[in-house]
């Protein structure tokens, strides 16, 4: 378990944006399949719908800054 936090804390201190966006979209999934599973009638269409996209905004975010961070690992790399 330890070397999995470790992992994590370097990879937060590397590129902090791309892990806070993949947190932010773990959670954001696990709330909106809670919602789609346990409440919907309680919700109407267009704010799940809403829900949805923002769940899918967040998910590109993540995906490309993560891309990002490992283009400049690539690119240090070369430069090396």
């Amino acid at each position: 378990m330890s070397v999995m936090l470790t992992n994590f804390f370097h990879r937060a201190s590397k590129c902090p944006v791309a892990c806070f966006l993949k947190f932010l979209f773990s959670g954001s999934f696990i709330y909106a399949v809670h919602i789609a599973a346990y409440h919907q009638t309680d919700m109407s269409p267009y704010s799940y719908f809403l829900l949805v996209d923002t769940v899918a905004v967040i998910a590109v975010l993540a995906l490309a800054f993560h891309w990002s961070c490992q283009f400049r690992k690539v690119e240090k790399k070369k430069r090396n």
